[in-house]
């Protein structure tokens, strides 16, 4: 049967975690060389925006908050590339190709399917890929609406979050907006927060909501998350005694970014030109 799509235009932000610093040559080359024209060849007629940010160095602190040391890639769909249960692969002329050990290489469960709908992510153990879709527009402003980009640089912080097993969303979405956001926005060092409550469809992955909070730089970061971590209040329901009180890897991950792309694909992709 043809399947003609509903317009409906949505961001998904996906997150990887590398193994070790030394599987960053085979996975930039693979990305670069083989998955960014493969995927540009798939999906550029109804994808307006496709960006990889390499993920910035983590600050001390920055594992107790579930942060990835990967990359972040982003885009900007025309309509759910999910078709059916399916993964935007079917009804195209060709498949996409991965290296054999990138399971493996990328943190995650062992598996023949590369997105995942389980969630298997600990401290300890598998950090997962994240893939999560957005509304285009970010539907919550808190601080530092209208920043000019001349202002400064930013150290963007982006992290999706869900509340512990038991926790009704309603109760943990109160202590959100009603205790996090606004301390959090009170603390010396925090330049913008922006967020939005993740679709329900397509839904990969547990998350329900996405946001960002901008330092000037990681110092910024680690003195308003780590230093000042005692000054935040912590939900009776929380299972995670330490700040941000979501237990990192399953209930929080993350990633650390600039807010620029280090490639804007679409935009800037050439071929795999290199060194003479």
């Amino acid at each position: 049967m043809s399947y003609f799509p509903e317009f409906r235009p949505m961001r998904s932000f996906i997150l990887q975690n590398f193994r070790s610093d030394n599987d960053r040559p085979a996975i930039w080359r693979w990305l670069y060389k083989q998955h960014v024209p493969e995927s540009i060849s798939q999906f550029m007629p109804y994808c307006t925006k496709y960006c990889t940010y390499h993920a910035l160095p983590l600050p001390e602190g920055a594992l107790d908050f579930g942060t990835y040391n990967g990359m972040m890639t982003e885009h900007y769909w025309l309509f759910d590339i999910f078709q059916k249960g399916k993964g935007h692969a079917g009804g195209l002329a060709f498949g996409e190709e991965f290296p054999e050990d990138f399971m493996e290489r990328t943190s995650q469960p062992p598996s023949n399917e590369l997105r995942q709908s389980g969630w298997q992510g600990s401290r300890e153990g598998y950090h997962p890929i994240v893939f999560s879709f957005a509304p285009v527009f970010w539907e919550d402003d808190y601080k530092g609406t209208g920043r000019l980009t001349d202002e400064g640089p930013n150290f963007r912080w982006l992290f999706l979050l869900k509340y512990p097993e038991g926790v009704w969303t309603d109760e943990g979405e109160t202590w959100f907006k009603e205790v996090f956001v606004p301390q959090v926005c009170a603390t010396p060092g925090v330049n913008r927060f922006i967020s939005s409550r993740l679709l329900d469809e397509p839904r990969i992955n547990p998350f329900l909501r996405v946001c960002e909070i901008w330092f000037d730089d990681s110092e910024g970061w680690r003195k308003a998350m780590v230093e000042r971590a005692g000054d935040y209040n912590r939900p009776p329901w929380a299972t995670w005694e330490k700040f941000p009180f979501l237990e990192p890897f399953k209930d929080i991950v993350g990633v650390f970014i600039l807010d620029r792309p280090d490639s804007d694909h679409l935009q800037q992709w050439r071929g795999y030109i290199t060194t003479r």
